[in-house]
């Protein structure tokens, strides 16, 4: 009797296990590849990027999403700026997917390093669903190719070593993931295992070793500053101020010559990303497509 039920429970769990497997292998969605082109990489931009007060005049923060759609025959762009909700009911999941079906993209782009996610609806009352996530959805659905709108890390961090210490440059991708993780309560664990992930790439490595020498470099850079553990967000200093505007740029203009050289190829592109994004890069995007310029883009 022990014996037959030993053999029904191993067939249960062996069921169960090929249940998981065959589930995970129809829900997972791999992360977003870079987009990679010599094209792109040589595009000029004739405009810039709007300042943050101009951001603020054209569209108050809390009031997106702001949407930006360009024709350039025979390609053309839907740029959705999104706010970054988890909530699966947020009005915006289903504003996306009509949008989505009305414009019936070839490409698809969203924020987000080489990040997979599970898609399926049994993983939303737990996971949310982020709008990268729906737009993973979308793409594997209709079996659209799928694009991290993401330059390199390894770019970033080489452009931005050319301005800045690579101990100081190691904190702040550091601290920027943790503040988000951490959510104000002090961590060293957490603390030391994002130092070894985002310190793993040419130039950063070696740079800060441990969580200790952390403290160290915080210090010596900023020391009129409470310690980095409790914080939630940047902090107001001119110097992290100045780091983060950086890398925003560099992002954005890789963003920007991203959409362009897929729309300048035919393809009709759909891309998702936070609104503030979308309200900076417009300008740059309207005069590399040709487009009408907005209504307070300079001459």
């Amino acid at each position: 009797m022990i014996r037959r039920w030993s053999i029904r429970i191993a067939l249960g769990a062996g069921l169960l296990l090929a249940a998981c497997a065959l589930y995970s292998g129809l829900t997972y969605s791999p992360g977003a590849a870079p987009y990679a082109s010599q094209s792109a990489a040589v595009i000029e931009l004739s405009s810039r990027l709007r300042s943050w007060p101009e951001h603020d005049a054209r569209y108050p923060p809390g009031t997106d999403p702001y949407l930006l759609e360009i024709d350039h025959d025979p390609g053309a762009l839907l740029y959705y700026g999104a706010k970054h909700s988890r909530d699966p009911n947020h009005p915006q999941r289903t504003d996306i997917e009509k949008k989505w079906r009305d414009f019936s993209p070839t490409v698809a782009l969203c924020e987000g390093r080489s990040r997979g996610y599970m898609i399926g609806e049994l993983f939303e009352p737990f996971a949310g669903l982020p709008e990268p996530v729906l737009v993973h959805r979308l793409a594997r659905r209709d079996d659209i190719p799928l694009y991290s709108l993401e330059p390199p890390y390894e770019t970033e961090v080489a452009e931005l070593l050319e301005r800045w210490p690579a101990d100081l440059v190691a904190l702040f991708f550091t601290t920027r993931v943790y503040w988000s993780e951490s959510q104000g309560r002090p961590d060293d664990r957490l603390a030391a295992k994002l130092l070894a992930r985002r310190t793993d790439v040419a130039g950063l490595r070696g740079a800060i070793a441990s969580v200790e020498q952390m403290d160290q470099v915080w210090n010596r850079h900023f020391p009129e500053l409470p310690s980095w553990r409790s914080r939630t967000t940047e902090p107001d200093h001119p110097l992290f101020a100045q780091i983060g505007d950086a890398s925003r740029e560099i992002r954005g203009e890789h963003m920007v010559r991203t959409l362009v050289d897929l729309v300048r190829k035919g393809e009709r592109v759909f891309a998702v990303v936070g609104c503030s994004h979308v309200i900076r890069q417009e300008w740059m995007l309207r005069a590399a497509l040709g487009a009408p310029p907005a209504p307070d883009q300079p001459p």
